[in-house]
């Protein structure tokens, strides 16, 4: 039986060379030399390849030494594996996958933040993870309900400070065998320490702290907001010429005017910065109207896993 277009369509897809250098270089590169894209390539620090129904992790080697940053969450992952490639890793994230097995990671010497929520890791053996690692999630994993899952983890991840989103206290330390000084100096040069792990090359204008981390993510997942607002923007500008063409077209111009007037009106309460200050006067009743039940810009939905890193 042949599939149809919709199972074709589902089709988990493989990371290419198209699709990074889609995602990654500007437009024009699709007419730069063989050279050109190597070198555009080799300067990739931060690979973003989620959402795009990635079934496996492989094709990586055709990156450079300069990757810090991966972002494979919202795939179609099933295993982590193809990693070695990426030895100056220190940021992975693949949430939101089909992930079942915690394997192919100690070989990741600089490894500091890992995101593996909202997978199906129902148990894993502790010795799969780094000993560098200093925030780790497996929230919304099976294994994540088990007794006792959070002290074993503090206890064999020394360097460990945040785990499922929320700090590692000293009792929890102390309960597990760690010495937990009091002393300001020693909590400084421990965080000295981890500023240095999570530091990126001195030619980086942002070391990329512990704050920066978040910081990274947020300005992440505003830029894609922003995206995607410019997006709906271009396509009511493109409805609205055309609803124009068809008034001054149409040999019936009440039916068109109504239709025009109509979308005007929809984009003037979806997009209330575009409207000029008479228009906006005239309708501030409106804003009384709505008061604490919502915005006129209704908000952008970001994935939850996303805000909380």
């Amino acid at each position: 039986m042949t599939s149809g277009p919709s199972e074709r369509e589902t089709r988990p897809s493989r990371i290419s060379l198209h699709m990074i250098v889609g995602r990654h270089l500007p437009p024009e590169a699709s007419s730069w030399s063989q050279d050109e894209i190597i070198e555009g390539l080799n300067k990739i620090t931060h690979l973003r390849l989620d959402r795009q129904n990635i079934g496996e992790i492989d094709n990586l080697e055709l990156l450079g030494k300069a990757v810090t940053n991966v972002y494979l969450q919202h795939n179609r992952i099933k295993r982590i594996e193809n990693l070695d490639c990426l030895q100056s890793l220190r940021f992975l994230t693949l949430s939101g996958n089909k992930i079942r097995t915690l394997e192919n990671l100690t070989h990741l010497s600089k490894l500091a933040f890992l995101d593996l929520s909202e997978n199906l890791i129902e148990d894993f053996d502790i010795e799969e993870l780094p000993q560098t690692l200093v925030i780790l999630s497996f929230q919304e994993n099976p294994c994540a309900s088990k007794q006792d899952y959070r002290l074993k983890i503090i206890r064999d991840l020394p360097k460990l400070r945040q785990l499922d989103g929320v700090e590692l206290t000293k009792e929890e330390k102390r309960s597990v065998g760690y010495i937990v000084s009091s002393d300001e100096d020693e909590e400084s040069e421990e965080e000295a320490e981890y500023d240095d792990l999570f530091a990126g090359p001195a030619e980086d204008a942002t070391p990329l702290t512990i704050k920066g981390v978040f910081k990274d993510v947020s300005s992440d997942i505003l830029l894609r907001s922003q995206s995607r607002l410019e997006e709906v923007l271009r396509e009511h500008k493109m409805h609205s010429n055309q609803i124009e063409e068809i008034r001054s077209e149409s040999t019936m111009p009440d039916t068109a005017r109504s239709l025009s007037s109509r979308l005007s009106s929809e984009s003037e309460m979806m997009y209330p910065e575009s409207r000029s200050p008479s228009s906006r006067s005239s309708s501030d009743h409106m804003g009384s109207r709505l008061g604490s039940q919502g915005s006129p810009l209704p908000p952008i939905q970001t994935d939850r896993r996303d805000s909380q890193l």
